[in-house]
């Protein structure tokens, strides 16, 4: 047996058999795709189990949270971006040329570290940063992030050298730092309440906003519910039972309180409606989304990555000694999240449409995976009697328990 040389690959492509088109196979945003919705199970990626559950971290420091420390690197990523001059700057990972300076503690290496293997010529670091947007924020509950791609990884240092808002900025810095993001005052109100929901501050970053009196790792939650995504950070501010360091006596006093200064300069007319949880929930949707598309060039983004109904993976053709049939492996991807499945077949047909000889091709379940929001079976196929005259195009019939479902694959002539 011996495999198609590469300029002989077989492209196919995912069409449901209905009145529109899902989504296109392959596609650009595959390798994104797998990392966003494949956290456990069967070739799982394991993105999102590095956030799970949401306190979970990657160091022996029990007080630090993946997820806070993503959600921030994103924000800190971001806050670079100049517009006079040519705009340059935004989410791009430039942050890992940018560490240190207003880009204080060891959070954001720590995550860069954590994104590192998913890094490929198939998924940009830039890219993988907004992904942990997601992934932060829905392992500890809050609202489903859309996630556009293609964005470009900067090879140097962009943007405002020191752009990111700091402790110490008084409310006339802080709202030209947000407009020069793209947010107004409102805007940069919410944002904070959003970024702050989750998470600690420690007293080895920011010794004038956290007292180290007690100890030298002291820290102290930005809210009730440090492990939640939610609208304690506005329920506590407006009640006075604050934990969020950066609006206490002790950070106002050292003029070190940035959430009080932010959250008080309208007079809390836009953080109070904020403590309604579902109000909170659909800002923070709106803005992060936002926030992680402050790029060079919009224009460059793709809709946002949807999940694959059926999805192939590992398909191979391989032309069989003497030249004259084809063996056909490879796997398919169901989501059974709404439609639990009994099978998956594949039938072909050659180039005119009629029916190849034994033209099913039953696959046999090799595992299950899970995201957050969908589950996933996976079947493994394997045929070796195609006579290479008669391929034309495959199809999948997905048999479920309430209908079936006929996903076509077609072969580029």
């Amino acid at each position: 047996m011996w495999n198609l040389p590469g300029s002989c690959l077989l492209l196919l492509s995912v069409i449901r058999c209905a009145t529109h088109a899902l989504q296109t196979w392959p596609s650009s945003i595959d390798e994104l795709e797998d990392i966003m919705f494949l956290n456990t199970g069967y070739r799982n990626r394991g993105f999102g189990a590095l956030v799970t559950p949401c306190g979970f971290t990657s160091t022996e420091d029990t007080t630090r949270s993946n997820a806070a420390e993503w959600l921030r690197t994103a924000f800190h990523d971001m806050a670079n971006i100049a517009l006079a001059g040519g705009r340059n700057g935004g989410l791009d990972a430039s942050l890992v040329y940018e560490l240190g300076a207003s880009n204080i503690g060891a959070g954001f290496e720590t995550t860069l570290r954590n994104f590192v293997p998913y890094y490929s010529t198939r998924s940009s670091m830039a890219d993988i940063i907004a992904l942990g947007v997601y992934a932060s924020v829905r392992s500890c509950g809050g609202p489903v992030i859309p996630i556009r791609t293609g964005r470009k990884d900067a090879i140097k240092q962009t943007g405002i050298i020191g752009g990111t808002p700091l402790p110490q900025n008084d409310i006339g810095t802080f709202v030209n730092q947000f407009h020069r993001m793209g947010f107004n005052q409102t805007e940069m109100i919410q944002l904070v309440a959003c970024g702050h929901t989750i998470g600690v501050t420690h007293s080895n970053d920011f010794p004038e906003v956290v007292s180290n009196a007690s100890a030298s790792n002291a820290f102290q939650s930005l809210d009730s519910t440090r492990n939640t995504f939610d609208s304690a950070i506005a329920q506590d501010y407006l009640n006075g039972s604050t934990t969020d360091a950066l609006s206490s006596q002790y950070a106002i006093a050292n003029k070190q309180a940035s959430d009080f200064v932010v959250f008080n300069s309208d007079n809390n007319a836009t953080i109070t409606p904020m403590a309604d949880p579902t109000t909170f929930q659909n800002i923070c949707q709106s803005l992060l989304q936002r926030m992680i598309e402050v790029v060079v060039d919009p224009s460059i983004l793709t809709d946002p990555i949807e999940v694959y109904d059926v999805k192939p993976a590992a398909l191979q053709l391989s032309l069989m000694d003497g030249g004259d049939q084809i063996s056909f492996t490879g796997e398919i991807r169901v989501r059974t999240t709404s439609k639990p499945i009994d099978s998956v077949q594949i039938m072909y047909w050659d180039r005119i449409g009629i029916p190849g000889p034994n033209n099913t091709i039953t696959t046999t379940l090799k595992g299950t995976a899970q995201g957050f929001e969908d589950q996933f079976s996976v079947g493994s196929a394997q045929h070796t009697a195609m006579t290479v005259s008669n391929i034309g195009s495959f199809m999948d019939s997905i048999l479920s328990f309430h209908q079936n479902l006929l996903y076509h694959l077609s072969l580029s002539k």
